[in-house]
């Protein structure tokens, strides 16, 4: 009967966690149990790829001077879904014409071919696009400094836009 108690505690015992057991230097930590992976959300592509991240920040519409803009957005397969590597279509309006060229996602940039020859798109800063006016802008892209930058401006914060609009009337 001794020997029956003992080997049941033993069982008990070996089902418990330890508590002083360190993990070594190449162990990784667990989650701490506040919410476990399958229940967090996906991790963006944009969080896991600097790359990427950077080339979600190209789409969009860009305004330049005098009203010419670049538009990007991605292309999807037939199937509906992302093609790799990644393909996007770029919409340049200048102020003779407006040309549409086909992309693709590279090194956190956008690659076309226009007249026989590579360009990109990528961010910059209002300095670094060398365009007049757009010096003190954060928010930009560049073809070509100094003949083709594009910004987004910052937006007025909405509370103030409100209360502005009923006085004017």
């Amino acid at each position: 009967m001794l020997m029956l108690v003992a080997a049941s505690a033993f069982a008990l015992g070996a089902c418990e966690p330890k508590t002083d057991v360190k993990p070594g230097p190449n162990a990784t930590s667990s989650p701490s149990g506040t919410s476990s992976p399958s229940t967090q959300p996906p991790a963006s592509p944009t969080v896991a790829n600097p790359d990427e991240a950077a080339v979600q920040k190209l789409m969009g519409k860009w305004d330049g001077p005098e009203g010419t803009f670049i538009s990007v957005t991605e292309k999807k397969g037939a199937d509906g879904k992302q093609q790799l590597p990644r393909k996007f279509d770029i919409e340049i309006k200048n102020l003779d014409k407006t040309e549409k060229f086909e992309g693709t996602a590279k090194a956190g940039m956008i690659e076309f071919i226009r007249n026989g020859k590579t360009e990109t798109v990528k961010t910059a800063t209002g300095a670094e696009t060398g365009m007049k006016g757009f010096e003190k802008e954060t928010t930009c892209v560049v073809v070509t400094k100094g003949s083709e930058g594009f910004c987004r401006k910052a937006e007025a914060a909405p509370s103030k836009s409100p209360a502005a609009s009923p006085e004017k009337k």
